[in-house]
């Protein structure tokens, strides 16, 4: 995905937790709250936090951003979501931020510790 486009998602992603913020941004929102969103939502959510983590994992050392922005952006998009709403399935008490940090750093090494 070029920056372009994960800027665009990114913004929708941010535009859906403004007109919907007692869902998404909830201190207690979980993995099962996630799974009864619409696919739609669901979709947005995930561009947005994993485009937000490609920044995050980019400031830490670039290479690991590009590795998660191909992680999950790159040619096994579909596989990706399934993995991604397989975890938040067996995992539905954890917060969905958490998944998506444990799947992309298992994938692309560390980027969450701070020295």
């Amino acid at each position: 995905m070029t920056l372009k486009k994960l800027a665009v998602s990114a913004s929708i992603a941010l535009a859906f937790t403004t007109f919907n913020p007692q869902n998404v941004l909830a201190e207690g929102f979980r993995g099962k709250q996630f799974l009864e969103m619409p696919p739609e939502q669901q979709q947005y959510w995930l561009n947005g936090s994993i485009g937000t983590l490609v920044y995050i994992a980019a400031f830490k050392k670039a290479e690991i951003g590009q590795c998660v922005n191909d992680w999950y952006f790159g040619e096994k998009f579909g596989e990706r979501n399934w993995l991604i709403l397989e975890s938040m399935k067996k995992y539905p008490d954890h917060q969905p931020v958490v998944i998506l940090v444990a799947l992309t750093e298992r994938a692309c090494g560390k980027y969450t510790k701070i020295e």
